[in-house]
């Protein structure tokens, strides 16, 4: 028979106010019994229930999303929750940074400064911390990728769209990779941005590289999951991306640049040189225009369909491009594979 345990025995144990049990009672994830003159008591089956309360609080889950937790331990479930709470995190984590790069901006330009200009620098400064943080916040997968992944790979070897963009998905590919893996060595991490559903990755996986893939789609990193078991996954995004300073030596992405514009493209090359090493690679294959006026030659020879194909999306100009990597000390080369493809090498 399981001892039985008052109130102050099993506060003393988890080293825990007894008012937080009384809380958790109240909020229904504890339902301890009742005994003589209605005093609680618990069994040391309750301590199980106990001690998963604790561990969702340490984690910063709701009392809200712990019910439902303890009401539905499914795999699915589980991802739901900690996949919303991750992302919190995550969120936070870089509205924070932004802040203190804000900060820093501020105080540098006080010691460097006069008197008179200190005000008119913090208002710089602030309407610059709002611009990025709109431009974080304010992008929305328009496309619905959640609902292409589990036909994404037919799509590409049907040659989707007017343009038959992917009709050289393969060739961009063997390119991005071959281009990417000179000078790596086994030991150099890389990240695939935009990883969908893991082709690019791959090919780095079979030659024994250590990839890290990162998606805003689920449904693509799951099939991405179940194709390549081994492929290590983030959710997460271009503007967001949910690691350290210099955690990659190589980043790669394919077809996925286009989905920001051009403020967000600026950010998205600020996130990717924060992760890379100092000494790192950058390669992207894509959809992009060698410039302005090449965008406008091509405009004149497309039909009405084609160019609100291409309207949908976000091409990049290269030579914008290249002139954001130079600001961060970067040389560019470009690797023309079809009119509207390129594959761009930063390093």
């Amino acid at each position: 028979m399981n001892k039985r345990y008052n109130i102050k025995e099993v506060a003393e144990i988890f080293k825990i106010p007894a008012n937080k049990l009384r809380f958790y009672e109240k909020k229904g994830l504890l339902k301890p019994k009742r005994g003589e003159n209605n005093y609680r008591y618990y069994s040391e089956d309750d301590f199980i229930r106990i001690q998963t309360i604790l561990m969702y609080r340490t984690l910063n889950l709701s009392v809200e999303d712990i019910s439902d937790l303890l009401a539905n331990s499914e795999k699915a479930n589980v991802l739901d929750h900690f996949y919303k709470q991750w992302e919190a995190v995550n969120n936070s984590i870089h509205r924070m940074r932004d802040v203190k790069n804000s900060l820093e901006k501020i105080m540098d330009s006080i010691y460097d400064g006069n008197n008179d200009g200190v005000m008119e620098g913090i208002i710089k400064s602030a309407q610059e911390l709002n611009s990025i943080q709109e431009t974080r916040e304010n992008w929305k997968d328009k496309w619905n990728f959640d609902s292409w992944a589990k036909s994404y790979d037919k799509s590409v070897k049907n040659e989707v769209g007017t343009l038959n963009l992917y009709r050289k998905y393969d060739e961009l590919l063997d390119t991005v990779y071959l281009k990417a893996s000179e000078g790596l060595k086994q030991s150099d991490s890389i990240l695939d941005i935009g990883v969908g559903t893991g082709n690019l990755s791959n090919r780095f996986l079979e030659k024994g590289y250590s990839v890290t893939g990162v998606d805003q789609s689920r449904e693509m990193m799951n099939v991405a999951k179940n194709k390549y078991p081994n492929l290590k996954l983030r959710l997460g995004e271009f503007l967001k991306l949910p690691f350290d300073n210099g955690s990659f030596e190589c980043i790669v992405s394919t077809y996925a640049f286009h989905h920001l514009n051009d403020e967000e493209k600026k950010l998205a090359i600020k996130e990717m040189m924060r992760v890379l090493t100092a000494e790192g690679t950058i390669v992207i294959g894509d959809m992009m225009f060698k410039d302005e006026e090449s965008r406008r030659e091509i405009f004149d020879r497309y039909t009405k369909e084609q160019i609100e194909e291409i309207e949908d999306e976000y091409y990049s100009d290269i030579s914008v491009l290249r002139e954001e990597f130079i600001k961060y000390g970067k040389t560019v080369d470009v690797q023309r594979i079809d009119e509207l493809i390129y594959v761009v090498h930063v390093y």
